[in-house]
C-alpha cells in the first residue's frame, strides 16, 4: 500500500513539474512574442520617421537650387557679385545633396552586405588629418568651432580603408559639431592603448542621457533628449560608425554625462611595425 501511495505521489509530482514547465514555457513565449512584435512596431515607426525625415532633408536643398536656378535663368540678378553669390549657394547646396545621396547609397551597401574595403598601412595622424580637412571645407558657412588636433607622434600604423575609416571619423566630427551650443569646441585625439589605437572626438554640448548611449548606435535612432528640427540627421550617422569600425576589427564607443559633453571614442588594431612583418608602407 505504500509503495502504491510512494508511486502515485512520485507520478503527481512529475505530473505537477511537466505543467509548471509547460505553463513557464508558454509565458516565455508570450513575452518573446510580445518583445519581438513591440521591437516590429517600434522599428517600422522608426523607418517611417527615417523616411520622412530624409525626404525633408532632400527637398530643402532642391528647393533652394531650383529657386536659385529660376531666379538666374529669368534674369533677375545683374550685379556680377551677386550671381557669384547664387552661384556659391547652388554649388554648396549641390554638394550638400550630393552628400546626403551618397550616405544614403552607402548605407544601402552596407545593409546589402556589399560594401568592400580596401585597407591598407596608413598613419593614424593621415587619417586625422583627412577626416579634418573634410570637416573644415564643409563647415565653412556655419558658426564657428575652435578644434584641437592631440596625436602622439609615433604612434603604430593601422591596417584601414583610409575613406571609409575618415568617413567615420567625420561623422563623429559632424555629430559633435551639430549637438554643440554656440561656443563650440571640439578635441580630436589620438593615443595608443597596448595593441591598440584609440582616437577620441570629444565635444562640450550638453551631454547624452545614460539611457540613450546605448541605443544611439541603432540605425534609424534619434536621441529625443537632443532631437532637434533644426538639426539635419537621418539617424544612420552612428550606425555606419558602428559598421565601418566592425568592419576593420574595431569598435567605437560613447561616454557622456548630462552638461559635460561627450567623447565617443574609436578603436582600431594597431600594426607591428613594418619591419617586424617584413613589408612595407601601403
Amino acid at each position: 500500500m505504500l509503495v502504491l501511495v510512494l508511486g502515485q505521489a512520485k507520478k503527481d509530482y512529475v505530473f505537477g513539474v511537466l505543467i509548471l514547465s509547460l505553463c513557464v514555457t508558454m509565458i516565455a513565449g508570450i513575452i518573446a512574442t510580445f518583445t519581438y512584435l513591440r521591437r516590429g512596431a517600434t522599428l517600422s515607426r522608426l523607418q517611417t520617421e527615417f523616411v520622412n525625415k530624409v525626404s525633408h532633408d532632400l527637398r530643402t536643398p532642391l528647393t533652394s537650387i531650383r529657386m536659385f536656378v529660376e531666379t538666374l535663368q529669368l534674369g533677375r540678378i545683374g550685379d556680377a557679385t551677386r550671381i557669384q553669390q547664387c552661384l556659391d549657394v547652388l554649388a554648396q547646396e549641390t554638394a550638400r545633396l550630393s552628400a546626403m545621396i551618397d550616405r544614403l547609397l552607402g548605407w544601402a551597401r552596407m545593409e546589402a552586405g556589399k560594401r568592400s574595403y580596401q585597407t591598407e598601412r596608413e598613419r593614424v595622424g593621415d587619417l586625422v588629418d583627412t577626416a579634418l580637412a573634410s570637416f573644415e571645407a564643409q563647415r565653412l558657412q556655419g558658426p564657428p568651432v575652435e578644434v584641437v588636433r592631440d596625436v602622439s607622434p609615433d604612434l603604430p600604423d593601422v591596417a584601414i580603408d583610409l575613406p571609409a575609416m575618415s568617413e567615420a571619423l567625420l561623422n563623429l566630427l559632424h555629430n559633435a559639431y551639430k549637438f554643440t551650443g554656440p561656443q563650440k569646441r571640439i578635441e580630436v585625439r589620438a593615443r595608443s592603448e597596448g595593441q591598440t589605437i584609440a582616437i577620441a572626438v570629444q565635444d562640450n554640448g550638453p551631454g547624452i542621457p545614460l539611457p540613450e548611449q546605448q541605443r544611439i548606435f541603432e540605425k534609424f535612432y534619434r536621441s529625443e533628449a537632443l532631437a532637434n528640427p533644426a538639426i539635419e540627421g537621418s539617424g544612420l550617422g552612428l550606425a555606419i560608425v558602428q559598421h565601418i569600425a566592425s568592419a576593420h576589427g574595431g569598435a567605437v564607443t560613447v561616454e557622456s554625462e548630462p552638461g559635460q559633453g561627450a567623447t565617443f571614442t574609436l578603436y582600431l588594431p594597431a600594426l607591428p611595425p613594418a619591419g617586424a612583418e617584413g613589408g612595407e608602407r601601403g
